[in-house]
């Protein structure tokens, strides 16, 4: 229990009906909103709204952990991965990404939760996706999901195709580069050694150096993962209470859903503009440029202050 967080769900509430709890019907078990309970206490009501479920002990505590990704205050780190580990032995047969859209961690986390237990090592040849689909689990079958979908949907959004075959965005991104190469999206686990200069008319051949067997994975240098897009986040900001109780939360939603909501879209507009505007657009953009930034490193410095 978060006493900070109770209390400005009481200041942002007011007086308003607070949101209804999720209760495990076998118990009276609350599965999602005991800071709710905790402030509908604390400021004397005699009653509050609940929604009742009922579900077994492992599909509540996937529910739990499906409902704080969502909304309200997210859980620690640690509580995270231990409510991975629980789910991941109950359902060892669904996907790394489909557990990782249920624990709010990434699927490379999971799938290093996965090799480290022997539940998680079951679950046969094939697992349930986050589309309720069941797919082979085997090397490069993802990539070529994504480039068959690829293919078949060319104007497709690469966030889309990750999507829709169940592959992470970064992968995606990499099957996509290489089918524009013309070449296989599936990486074989060797690299290619540039030959040496050979005389006019020999031969030239590619030598395939396979790594060696306790070689360390190679990563690109300041790599991290693909942020989220306000889209993909929107739902569960405006789902906090702390956030849509309160004017100024209101009006920081409407001002996301108008900056946001389409940052990409300026490239639609790069050819549109006159020559003799450039000079005057471009360090527009420049300076509403340096205001984002400096908004994300105010936001990142408080965010290191409350931990």
């Amino acid at each position: 229990m978060n006493a900070a967080h109770v209390q400005s769900l009481i200041d942002a509430a007011g007086s308003a009906e607070l949101p209804p709890i999720l209760v495990q019907e076998d118990g009276w078990r609350v599965i999602d909103g005991l800071h709710r309970l905790e402030a509908a206490r604390l400021r004397g009501d005699q009653t509050i709204k609940a929604r009742f479920l009922d579900c077994t002990d492992s599909e509540a505590l996937v529910l739990a952990m499906k409902a704080n990704s969502s909304h309200g205050l997210p859980l620690s780190r640690a509580d995270r991965v231990a409510g991975a580990k629980r789910v991941l032995t109950a359902h060892p047969d669904w996907s790394d990404r489909a557990l990782a859209d249920i624990t709010g961690l990434s699927a490379k986390t999971i799938a290093s939760l996965r090799s480290r237990s022997a539940d998680g090592a079951r679950g046969g040849g094939k697992r349930l996706g986050r589309d309720g689909k069941r797919r082979p689990v085997t090397a490069g079958e993802g990539r070529r999901r994504a480039a068959e979908y690829i293919s078949a949907h060319p104007n497709a959004p690469l966030r889309q195709v990750a999507r829709e075959t169940d592959v992470s965005l970064g992968t995606v991104h990499d099957v996509s580069a290489r089918l524009r190469r013309g070449v296989s999206p599936e990486r074989t686990g060797h690299r290619t050694v540039k030959p040496a200069a050979r005389p006019t008319g020999e031969v030239s051949e590619t030598i395939t150096k396979a790594p060696a067997a306790n070689a360390t994975p190679l990563r690109r240098r300041n790599h991290t993962d693909t942020p989220p897009t306000w889209a993909e986040v929107a739902a569960k900001v405006a789902n906090d209470p702390a956030i849509r109780y309160t004017e100024g939360g209101k009006e920081f939603l409407r001002w996301m859903g108008l900056h946001a909501a389409d940052p990409d879209r300026w490239r639609q507009f790069l050819n549109t503009i006159p020559a003799h505007w450039l000079s005057v657009i471009a360090p527009i953009a420049e300076s509403i440029g340096k205001e984002w930034s400096l908004f994300a490193e105010r936001l990142k410095s408080k965010q290191e202050t409350v931990r």
